[in-house]
């Protein structure tokens, strides 16, 4: 058993707490002010359980929204604190990185903390039926759960486990990397993993949605000539671009139904065959809650981008969304990636930081069924998906992934990288390493593509694609084809021969010390990406398309 804190001079969170702050639809705004405290009106328990701590809400006069745990010690020698982010990350509106202690900082769904020479870890375990967030200062810890259904309360009507709580502690000889990647495996006890590496290409960084049946064959040509000698499968990922209703003028839409392909392509089964049959795992993108067409009134959550949303609390939407993922599983499709679902769901920008809550349904939605909570809803989509796909690995490009842990076998980490600029790829594809502890612990980590186009520097994707080879990560790139040089086409195949073999398991040196990690390990040698090189230093004037 992993060590806990209960006999640490640090505090330790597997014990009652020594306050509770609770709020459901009748309580005030300002609950947590002292001269305010009504007591807790959210019915809840918080038992010990054979791995961690269990926080049990049950049905109550009123649809609960928040519940506030909080644990008084000694934290003054804590001198910087990790917590992870709700989606995907980028360095720039969403990182993940180390900090000095600041007490109203959220740290979602845990708080790693360096005291000296010790680490310390608490945390919710994967697969929550919440959203849940730590705040550390020098007096204790605090954990704040949103119970909330959308912008509502949780009707609640049978009790249910909101989260698992448990800790951990650094032993001597752990580096703060070997700490956070243990901790990953307590928080995470039944991870799904790819059978095999997966490794190979993307179109959507070349081609942007421009895509065809003769340019994806020929892409899977030029792939299976990048993977000569490799002992699995290549992948090839379909992007957006091949589905019916896909326009950009006078309007933009990338919705669905996602039932039939646009005249750019013959038949999308057909083409999955072929794909197959170069000796390459065929790949599809959709998007689940976007679509045209007749719907019940009940199963609309919004209009969107001249589509409209289907509300994943409905019974109508999750059957739909598992039939449609069925559909491209049994065309021939072996790795399905879903996007969009978290901004189609919450709303924008959903997951936005105020003073009662960190995770609001930006647009003031409510779901069709409130008796679950936002985050149950959210599983409950990814299960359907999930299901309707079958063996194929999915890849969650817009989840959450503590919530898709346990589902997906593949979750994008960060926010895109680029064709156009190397400094996305930069500041969202290398800075989405922070999460590589998660990586084999929660789900195969994808950190998005090396973009090969004539406005990015080739060599700097190549170091891009080797890191996530020695790292075990996905290892994807977006080729424009017959654009690589004989040279560039033998350190490629190199690259994903070594992405091949799964034999290379690199980590993070010095995890605590930088949030655009350079150095890596294996415990026997270090391997060092300069990633400031290229533009001498980071670049700061920079659009997204430019």
């Amino acid at each position: 058993m992993a060590a806990t804190l209960e006999n640490n001079e640090f505090p330790t969170i597997l014990r009652c707490p020594d306050r509770v702050l609770g709020a459901t639809e009748q309580t005030d705004f300002r609950f947590e002010e002292p001269a305010v405290d009504c007591g807790c009106p959210v019915e809840w328990q918080y038992v010990p359980g054979e791995n961690g701590w269990n926080v049990v809400i049950y049905p109550g006069k009123s649809p609960v929204k928040y519940l506030k745990l909080r644990w008084h010690g000694d934290l003054a020698r804590v001198e910087s604190v990790l917590g992870d982010a709700w989606g995907r990350i980028s360095a720039t509106h969403a990182p993940v990185e180390w900090r000095s202690v600041m007490p109203f900082r959220p740290l979602p769904w845990f708080c790693i903390a360096r005291a000296g020479e010790t680490t310390l870890c608490y945390g919710v375990k994967t697969g929550c039926d919440c959203f849940a967030f730590f705040q550390l200062d020098c007096h204790g810890v605090t954990l704040f759960l949103n119970l909330m259904s959308g912008a509502a309360g949780t009707d609640v009507k049978v009790p249910f486990t909101a989260c698992v709580v448990t800790e951990t502690v650094s032993t001597a000889e752990e580096s703060v990397y070997d700490t956070a990647k243990r901790f990953m495996h307590m928080l995470c006890e039944k991870p799904v993993l790819p059978k095999t590496p997966v490794f190979g290409v993307n179109n959507w960084y070349w081609a942007y949605g421009s895509i065809c049946d003769e340019g994806v064959l020929r892409e899977a040509d030029y792939l299976a000539q990048m993977t000569d000698g490799v002992k699995n499968r290549p992948s090839l990922v379909i992007d957006d671009g091949w589905q019916i209703n896909r326009t950009t003028q006078p309007h933009y839409y990338i919705g669905g139904p996602f039932d039939r392909c646009n005249e750019k392509f013959r038949d999308m089964q057909s083409l999955a065959q072929s794909i197959a049959q170069k000796h390459v795992r065929p790949g599809i993108w959709f998007r689940p809650l976007l679509t045209l067409g007749t719907l019940p009134e009940e199963a609309k959550l919004r209009t969107y981008a001249n589509g409209m949303v289907m509300d994943p609390s409905h019974p109508y939407t999750l059957e739909r969304v598992q039939r449609d993922a069925a559909r491209l599983r049994s065309w021939g499709y072996e790795i399905i990636k879903h996007d969009f679902s978290g901004n189609d769901a919450l709303g924008e920008d959903p997951f936005q930081a105020t003073a009662h809550t960190t995770v609001l349904v930006s647009d003031g939605k409510c779901f069709y069924d409130n008796t679950k909570t936002t985050a149950t809803i959210l599983k409950n989509l990814y299960k359907a998906l999930q299901k309707g796909a079958g063996d194929a690995d999915m890849i969650g490009c817009s989840v959450v992934g503590h919530l898709a842990a346990g589902i997906h076998s593949i979750v994008r980490v960060g926010t895109d990288t680029s064709g156009r600029s190397l400094e996305w790829t930069i500041r969202n594809g290398v800075h989405s390493f922070m999460r590589l502890p998660m990586n084999d612990t929660f789900f195969r980590v994808d950190p998005d593509c090396a973009a090969f186009t004539d406005q990015v520097d080739a060599e700097m994707n190549l170091r891009f694609m080797e890191l996530c080879a020695l790292t075990g990560v996905t290892t994807f790139a977006s080729i424009t084809p017959g654009s690589l040089t004989g040279e560039q086409m033998k350190r490629i195949n190199a690259i994903f021969r070594l992405a091949d073999s799964g034999s290379a398991h690199y980590g993070i040196r010095h995890y605590e010390r930088c949030a655009i990690p350079e150095t890596f390990t294996n415990g026997r040698e270090e391997r060092r990406f300069n990633w400031m090189e290229y533009y001498d230093g980071s670049r700061t004037n920079l659009s997204w398309s430019k």
